[in-house]
């Protein structure tokens, strides 16, 4: 406990205006990614130990990239993490409403569970997958009031001020986010990266212009922690020593969804913004949907490795870049280097649907060129 107020004293001390800036920028950031830190080093342990006794975790996957027992509950970590860090400084008594944020997290739980009992190897069908993870939203709707009730298109956001249409279409939404989420998480530190990259963006731009982002005290440190169990993971993750797994992609595709909704209501944004913000998951989830009914075939509900991530990774293995750790590393910059201005874009031009409108079509634009131009002839074929 000493530890903890210590490491509370370190992400909370303030003793000016500007500190206080700095302070709402990294509060807490210190404690969520020593826990979260500790957590996937122990966890790394424990599948060392398990895989001493031949319990050996490798899932026979298309996505799978390595060849040792890796451990796959790097989710556990960030949940729990994050989960404890809110819980502390309930008890420590911190002013802000802690209690709100718990019962955010366990909005999270369904999701969270599902992807566990994927990380666990229980098999599930993914049409029954995409039913158990619509709790989750149908929580955020009826309890969190987050609902998406305008996609500004003129007479389609007619329907949605129906309840029962709004419920239907934010569950349809929310629950593809969330899968779209795991798509992406096929490259070491791709997934957390890019969330990475989101908070980052949201704490700049909030800095940069000022009084134009009204973010709730709550929000702000309820990013701060976030971030911190996201780097705390990262670290490990990014060296290939523990995988964020299923649990850990649906955790954070439902509470980043619920963040950026509710930002999104706050200020009163453009719904473009959100999409826009989330254009990488969302571009990923559908081309892939498409490429694999008319291009290469097969089915769309099943995983493959043919997404971006990979085809950048496979293109550097054929340009013999044998380092597979450098190879990781390169596919993340070059994501987060396309992924960040777009990102920024979104927060930038918040109020301006057009022009958010016009510069997602310039992302889908360049990701499509991106992909075509470095995939290897056989990843068009159809290969049934």
């Amino acid at each position: 406990m000493v530890l903890m107020q210590v490491l509370l004293c370190l992400s909370l001390k303030t003793r000016s205006k500007k500190a206080y800036n700095l302070n709402m920028f990294i509060g807490f950031v210190p404690l969520s990614f020593s826990i979260s830190f500790i957590l996937s080093f122990l966890l790394i342990y424990l599948d060392k130990r398990a895989a001493s006794f031949g319990d050996v975790n490798i899932r026979e996957s298309t996505r799978t990239l390595h060849n040792k027992s890796i451990s796959r509950f790097g989710g556990v970590a960030i949940y729990l993490s994050t989960f404890l860090t809110i819980f502390v400084t309930y008890l420590l008594e911190f002013q802000w409403d802690a209690i709100g944020i718990i019962v955010i997290m366990c909005f999270c739980l369904p999701a969270f569970f599902i992807g566990l009992l994927d990380d666990l190897n229980f098999y599930m069908k993914p049409w029954l997958r995409l039913i158990l993870l619509t709790p989750a939203p149908v929580l955020f709707f009826v309890y969190g009031d987050i609902r998406i009730t305008s996609l500004d298109l003129g007479y389609f956001d007619d329907f949605l001020q129906i309840e029962i249409l709004a419920l239907a279409f934010s569950c349809f939404a929310i629950v593809g986010m969330i899968n779209a989420f795991n798509l992406i998480d096929g490259i070491n530190g791709q997934l957390c990266s890019y969330l990475i990259s989101i908070i980052l963006a949201l704490k700049l731009m909030e800095n940069l212009i000022g009084n134009t982002v009204i973010l709730p005290v709550e929000f702000v440190y309820f990013t701060n922690i976030l971030l911190g169990s996201l780097i705390g993971f990262f670290i490990l993750n990014i060296f290939g020593k523990i995988f964020l797994g299923d649990s850990g992609s649906y955790f954070l595709g439902a509470i980043v969804c619920f963040a950026l909704i509710s930002a999104q209501q706050m200020n009163n944004f453009s719904p473009w913004s959100v999409m826009l913000i989330l254009s990488y998951p969302f571009t990923d989830l559908i081309f892939s949907v498409l490429r694999r009914r008319f291009i290469t075939g097969g089915d769309a509900m099943q995983p493959d490795a043919e997404h971006l991530h990979h085809v950048i990774y496979k293109r550097l293995k054929k340009l013999n870049f044998k380092d597979d750790r450098l190879r990781h590393l390169f596919v993340i910059i070059f994501i987060s280097i396309l992924n960040f201005p777009y990102i920024m874009s979104a927060i930038y031009f918040a109020n301006n649907t057009a022009a958010l409108i016009s510069i997602f079509v310039l992302y889908v634009t360049s990701y499509l060129m991106i992909y075509f131009s470095l995939s290897p002839r056989f990843l068009l074929r159809n290969e049934k």
